[in-house]
């Protein structure tokens, strides 16, 4: 299964803890990595990942955010015109912003799992019919332990 992780998951294991959404979501995000270098999952990347990453002002969680991507990353998705029409699409039909419009085009060329911890951006993708499925990432670990457990 081929996952792709909006920007908000990678920043996501560098939040503060206190919040215990913030929390739940990181440990969740780590055990999903975990899982990837396990070879359980791929993860799938993209140029719009890339660019968004390259945006992030904190240098010190940027580059650890690109270590991350680089060590983790098994096929990294190009922009095309394709995807960027597609994002115009998704942005129309659903009020999506730019990033997860582009985001989530991407994703439906190479990934079966699309998550993000975006509350607005899982709300929007609801509103279309999309060729990934996207989901918070503990409702994502929760599917695979229920479904670990029923084999």
């Amino acid at each position: 299964m081929k996952i792709y992780m909006d920007n908000c998951c990678f920043n996501r294991i560098f939040d503060d803890r206190k919040n215990v959404k913030n929390y739940l979501e990181r440990e969740t995000i780590l055990i999903i990595f975990e899982l990837i270098r396990n070879g359980d999952f791929e993860l799938v990347g993209s140029e719009t990942l890339r660019i968004e990453i390259s945006a992030i002002r904190d240098d010190v969680r940027k580059n650890r955010i690109k270590a991350i991507y680089r060590k983790h990353i098994n096929d990294d998705i190009l922009l095309s015109d394709g995807i960027v029409e597609r994002a115009k699409q998704l942005q129309t039909l659903t009020g999506m912003k730019s990033f997860d419009s582009m985001h989530v085009a991407s994703a439906e060329k190479n990934a079966d799992i699309f998550l993000s911890v975006d509350k607005g951006l899982l709300k929007a993708s609801k509103r279309a019919d999309l060729k990934v499925k996207v989901m918070n990432p503990i409702i994502f670990l929760a599917e695979v332990i229920n479904n670990d457990t029923n084999s």
